[in-house]
C-alpha cells in the first residue's frame, strides 16, 4: 500500500514538472518578428512618399520573412501618422516611414501636439533629394539677381511664394530666404504640394520651392515653371545644370542647405535586438536594384547602405536641432 502511494506521488510530481515545462515554454517570447508588421505612412494614398514605401514594402517583407502592409494616416502636418506609432507597443512591429518634417517641425507649430522628435529613434535615412527655388513661367525673371531686384524694390506688389501647408518644412525655408535676402514675400498655403505647383505653373503665384525629385525635373526641363537654383551645399555638382543658391549672386546666402529626407523610425523604446533586425533589413533594401532604380528615377538619391545606427542617431538629432534654431531665427509665424 506504501509503495503504491509512493508511485502515485511520483507521478503526480512528473505531471507537475511537465505542466510547468510547458509553462515555462510558452512563456518564453516568440522571435522577431513572428506577426503583422505595419508602415506607416503620415501622407495620403498615391502621393510621392506613399509611392516610396510601396516599392520598398515587398523588399522589406521579404527581408524580414514576414508579412509587411502600408497604413496611410494624413493630416495635421503629418503628426496624426507620427502619433498613430507612438501610440503602439515599442516592439517593432508598427514602423514609421518618413521625412524630415514630420517628427520634428509639428510639435513646433501645433499646440496639440504632445509628442518630440526625441521620442523616435532613426533607422536609417534611406533617400534624400534637394529643394529648388522656382518661379512661375510668366514672372519674367532669368536668375536669382533678377528675382531679388524685383523682390526688394518697393514699388512692386509682394512677391507671393507657395507651400504644401503652414508649418511645413517648405514654409520654414521659404521664410528663412525671405530672412537671408532680403525679399518681400508673402505667404499662400495650400493643402498640398500638387494643387501649389498647378498654379504655379498657371501663374496665380510666384515662387515656391520645390523638391527635385518626382514630377518637377520635368516641368522645369520643359520650361513649364523657371528653376533658379538649389539648397545644396556651395560647390555642389549641380543637379539638372542648377547651382546651389549659397554665397551665389546677390542674396549672399550662407548655411542654406536643405534636403527633403525619408527615413524609417520607429518608437524610441523599442527593443535593442528588433532595431538590429530592422538595420539590416534596411541595409538590404538599400543595396538591392529594384529600390535603388526607383529612387533615381524618380529624381532622388537614395543611399548606398543604412546608416550605421549610432550615426542615423547623430544625424537626426542634428538635423533636430538645426531645424528647432531654424524655426526660432526666422520666428516662423503658423496661423
Amino acid at each position: 500500500m506504501q509503495t503504491k502511494k509512493k508511485r502515485h506521488l511520483l507521478h503526480a510530481a512528473a505531471a507537475l514538472a511537465l505542466a510547468l515545462c510547458g509553462l515555462g515554454a510558452a512563456a518564453q517570447p516568440k522571435p522577431y518578428p513572428h506577426k503583422l508588421i505595419s508602415m506607416v505612412v503620415p501622407f495620403t494614398a498615391g502621393g510621392p512618399a506613399d509611392a516610396d514605401a510601396r516599392v520598398a514594402q515587398p523588399l522589406l517583407q521579404k527581408q524580414l520573412a514576414q508579412n509587411l502592409i502600408v497604413e496611410n494616416y494624413a493630416g495635421a502636418g503629418g503628426s496624426i501618422g507620427v502619433a498613430r506609432v507612438l501610440a503602439q507597443p515599442a516592439d517593432g512591429y508598427t514602423l514609421l516611414m518618413a521625412t524630415v518634417s514630420e517628427p520634428i517641425l509639428p510639435p513646433l507649430t501645433l499646440p496639440s501636439i504632445k509628442y518630440k522628435a526625441e521620442d523616435l529613434r532613426l533607422v536609417s535615412q534611406v533617400s534624400y533629394t534637394y529643394l529648388a527655388l522656382v518661379t512661375r513661367p510668366g514672372l519674367g525673371v532669368k536668375n536669382l539677381d533678377e528675382l531679388l531686384a524685383h523682390a526688394r524694390n518697393p514699388a512692386n506688389k509682394e512677391l507671393s511664394y507657395a507651400t504644401p501647408g503652414n508649418g511645413s518644412l517648405f514654409h520654414l525655408v521659404s521664410e528663412h530666404f525671405k530672412q537671408q535676402s532680403g525679399a518681400r514675400m508673402v505667404h499662400v498655403p495650400y493643402k498640398g504640394l500638387a494643387p501649389a505647383l498647378n498654379d504655379l505653373m498657371g501663374n496665380q503665384v510666384d515662387v515656391a520651392f520645390l523638391p527635385l525629385a518626382g514630377n518637377v525635373p520635368g516641368l522645369i526641363a520643359s520650361g513649364k515653371v523657371k528653376a533658379l537654383g538649389t539648397t545644396s551645399p556651395a560647390g555642389a555638382a549641380p543637379m539638372l545644370g542648377l547651382a546651389s543658391l549659397n554665397g551665389s549672386g546677390a542674396a549672399s546666402l550662407k548655411d542654406f542647405v536643405y534636403t527633403v529626407w525619408t527615413g524609417i523610425f520607429v518608437p524610441r523604446k523599442t527593443p535593442e535586438d528588433v532595431v538590429q533586425q530592422l538595420h539590416g533589413a534596411v541595409n538590404a533594401l538599400l543595396k538591392g536594384p529594384e529600390y535603388r532604380s526607383f529612387i533615381q528615377e524618380s529624381g532622388g538619391i537614395a543611399r548606398d547602405a543604412a546608416q550605421p545606427l549610432d550615426e542615423a542617431a547623430r544625424f537626426f538629432a542634428a538635423e533636430t536641432q538645426r531645424l528647432r534654431s531654424v524655426f526660432q531665427l526666422v520666428k516662423l509665424e503658423v496661423h
